[in-house]
């Protein structure tokens, strides 16, 4: 008969083995997940040096896009700048005449 001591160290043995099986199942799914679209593209004749062209290629694009993207940022900041300059001038403008149209009035 086993002493009680070692049947212990054998159930937490076969708990923790089947803890880390547990977690190299879900690690395995995840990975299968993210890389399943891509294997299908490999099993297809998609090379990796094509999906390393491929992704160069799209970070070129990205890399252009957050170009334009500053590009773009600092126009609407110009363009604002202007607006505001532009309606400060026009409410001067009108301040101008408000205040000097009774006098064109009073004196026409």
């Amino acid at each position: 008969m086993p002493k009680r001591g070692v049947l212990v160290v054998t159930l937490s043995r076969t708990d923790n083995i089947n803890e880390a099986t547990k977690r190299l199942d879900a690690a395995l799914d995840a990975l299968e997940t993210l890389i399943g679209p891509h294997v299908d593209e490999i099993r297809q004749g998609e090379t990796v040096g094509a999906l390393r062209e491929r992704l160069r290629l799209m970070t070129e694009e990205r890399d252009q896009l957050l170009i334009e993207l500053d590009q773009l940022r600092a126009r609407t900041h110009r363009l604002e700048s202007a607006n505001d300059e532009v309606s400060g001038r026009l409410e001067a403008l009108r301040t101008s005449l408000a205040d000097n149209l009774p006098t064109a009035n009073g004196s026409a």
